[in-house]
């Protein structure tokens, strides 16, 4: 058989250039470059794909820009004729070979690429120069193997260096196989902090992260040293991981439930217990320690600094009577952190976490945390419980200054919504739902929690040109 290498075809390098600076997730602007395969790998064609001249290759390019160099991936089926199932959007280009016109589409919406992946991962096979091996966890290489005849959907990423797809294989004794595979487009000789994180935390059981199922990595060589001399590096160039990671997020079916008026305190109660569990398993992984008496002395300061720059902002834009009640709940509230002596327990948390980073799976898998955003290490858990409801009471401030447009599918005028008691509603079940987990909920119950509560709803009434929709929950518990 004839050795094919796409990078030794005529145009080849011309080909990627023109695609990369159509890509989002490359940072270069139109110009001249220069690019070089520096490495990657070949798989075999899994069982399935009709295309007899059809090769699967994954590619690490240094590409040499105007303000720097950069180093990309691209996984890429070549085949031999068009394919209608891979669709416009993934096509790289065609190209001109000795044995005739290829079509050049991206592996990572390729139906036989991602099958030969996923089985790269599941059968843990290498490379042979040893230079790219694929590894399976949490019994993925149990699984059946995986044909091209699968279904595959592109997803939003989460991060700007790599692409996602959600695949779907061919039902194996009726029961479908479901992932999310993120190509990392710009790889790094190190793992990613979050990857990391979520690696561990399965190892010691947590089902609080989708967990990771399989990875494939390679290598490439990089300068060491002044001498030009080179040394091999390795790094992740695909993740596989469960299905959960795309599964709804608590923001779109809680914008949902608001729209059509509907109850979702079942959900907010279960967000609150995973989000607890989360914390759980963060501490039992990376461990949790209290804070020293420093520490504790400059939250204090900080926590009211913050709280009395936010109320002199908005202090303005209040009538003289709301104005009057709620300086009697700051000033409450300095006084009680004034008095505050116990320390807080700090840990690693997700510190980036909006609803939109709460996923809800099917079947008992349940909900789930996307760790995409964090980790943030030496932080209070409360901060999570804070910006996860501040993200949803601006999703309520959004979705209320929109309500005169709202209308049930039917065509009708649904009933009018209490903005302020649905939120209420959902504030307190999603905080029992945090005191119902495995975390410690006394973070919850501190005025650290309440002080911080009332200086994002400050802010967001600020950022709402002076509008309140809603009387936060805290600010009632804090009149009692």
């Amino acid at each position: 058989m004839t050795r094919f290498r796409g990078e030794e075809q005529p145009g080849f390098l011309e080909l990627v250039g023109t695609w990369l600076s159509q890509q989002s997730w490359f940072p270069g602007a139109p110009s001249r470059r220069a690019i070089t395969r520096i490495g990657g790998l070949r798989l075999p064609a899994p069982s399935g794909d009709g295309d007899q001249g059809l090769h699967l290759e994954m590619h690490v390019f240094d590409v040499a820009l105007a303000g720097g160099r950069e180093r990309v991936a691209i996984p890429m089926a070549l085949r031999s004729r068009p394919s209608a199932l891979a669709g416009k959007t993934a096509l790289v280009g065609r190209l001109g070979t000795p044995q005739g016109e290829m079509w050049v589409y991206d592996g990572a919406r390729d139906r036989a690429f991602l099958a030969a992946w996923h089985e790269m991962a599941r059968r843990q096979q290498g490379s042979r120069n040893g230079r790219s091996r694929g590894e399976a966890f949490a019994d993925f290489d149990a699984w059946p193997a995986f044909t091209a005849k699968l279904q595959r959907e592109p997803l939003e990423a989460g991060l700007t260096t790599a692409s996602r797809t959600a695949v779907t294989a061919e039902p194996d004794d009726e029961q479908s196989r479901q992932t999310v595979v993120d190509f990392i487009r710009r790889p790094e000789p190190h793992r990613a902090a979050t990857l990391d994180t979520v690696m561990r935390m399965a190892r010691t059981g947590s089902r609080t992260v989708a967990r990771v199922l399989g990875v494939v990595t390679g290598s490439w060589p990089e300068p060491a040293g002044d001498a030009g001399e080179l040394r091999w590096v390795s790094g992740d160039l695909g993740i596989i991981r469960e299905a959960a990671l795309a599964a709804p997020d608590a923001a779109g079916l809680a914008r949902t439930a608001l729209m059509e008026g509907s109850d979702f305190t079942a959900e907010a109660r279960q967000l609150g217990r995973v989000l607890g569990d989360f914390h759980s398993d963060l501490a039992a992984t990376f461990g949790a320690y209290p804070q020293t008496g420093g520490q504790l002395g400059f939250m204090v300061d900080r926590a009211g600094s913050a709280l009395q720059e936010q109320w002199a902002t908005v202090r303005a834009d209040l009538d003289e009577s709301e104005a009057t009640d709620l300086a009697e709940v700051v000033d409450l509230l300095k006084r009680q952190l004034r008095d505050a002596d116990q320390s807080m327990t700090l840990q690693k948390i997700h510190g980036d976490l909006t609803a939109n980073r709460l996923r809800r799976g099917t079947g008992d898998r349940g909900w789930i945390i996307d760790e995409a955003g964090g980790m943030v290490d030496h932080a209070l858990p409360m901060r999570d419980v804070v910006t996860a409801l501040m993200s949803l009471a601006d999703l309520v401030m959004d979705t209320a200054h929109a309500a005169p447009d709202v209308q049930e599918p039917e065509g009708g005028t649904p009933d009018p919504v209490d903005f302020g008691l649905w939120y209420e509603q959902v504030t307190k079940s999603l905080l029992q739902g945090y005191r119902d987990s495995e975390a410690d909920g006394a973070g919850i119950d501190s005025v650290f929690f309440h002080v911080a509560m009332l200086t994002e709803a400050l802010e967001l009434f600020h950022r709402w040109d002076g509008r309140w929709v809603f009387r936060p929950s805290m600010l009632l518990q804090s009149e009692t």
